[in-house]
């Protein structure tokens, strides 16, 4: 990876982290937002070349079903509630930051391992931030549709509202 692509690596992940950290309001429109920022940046800053070989389409095989199954336990594990003014939020956890760090630090173990066995060489920063835009669209239909359930099944068009953060609350 080159330099400018860990640094939009660090810059995104931290920016992930803190959104987690944040309560806001779970609400239908923009709920992919991140997820399409995510896979954007990888493909226009990072690319993306196909494998080419059985072991290594199994590889991106499994990121990619690992992705998904972090984003399905992220998004059951997201804290969701309903305010008494109707309002339903959502805060992630110590869990969930350390199931996405977990899934980037998998990502790049997977990719150490191909590059270093000379399986490929050309997978990287486009590829991992696919993965995550995976993770992060996974978690996100979860939290909306835990919502929509608090909401009685009512589909939501409400506004972003950050209210604190699991710092802020935790000292409260």
């Amino acid at each position: 990876m080159s330099p400018i692509e860990i640094i939009a690596l660090i810059a995104l992940a931290a920016y992930a982290v803190y959104k987690q950290t944040t309560v806001s309001e779970v609400r239908e429109n923009g709920r992919f937002k991140l997820a399409i920022i995510y896979a954007v940046v990888g493909v226009v800053v990072g690319g993306f070349a196909l494998p080419h070989g059985a072991l290594t389409i199994g590889l991106l095989a499994l990121s990619i079903a690992l992705s998904a199954v972090v984003g399905l336990v992220r998004g059951y594990k997201t804290r969701v509630w309903r305010e008494a003014d109707g309002r339903v939020l959502r805060q992630g956890t110590v869990l969930t930051i350390t199931l996405f760090l977990g899934l980037i630090l998998a990502k790049f173990g997977i990719g150490t391992y191909e590059y270093l066995s000379g399986l490929r060489d050309t997978a990287g920063f486009g590829e991992v931030m696919l993965m995550i835009a995976v993770m992060v669209a996974v978690q996100a239909q979860i939290v909306w549709m835990r919502g929509r359930e608090l909401m009685g099944g009512v589909p939501t068009t409400g506004t972003h509202s950050d209210t604190g953060s699991v710092l802020e609350n935790a000292a409260a």
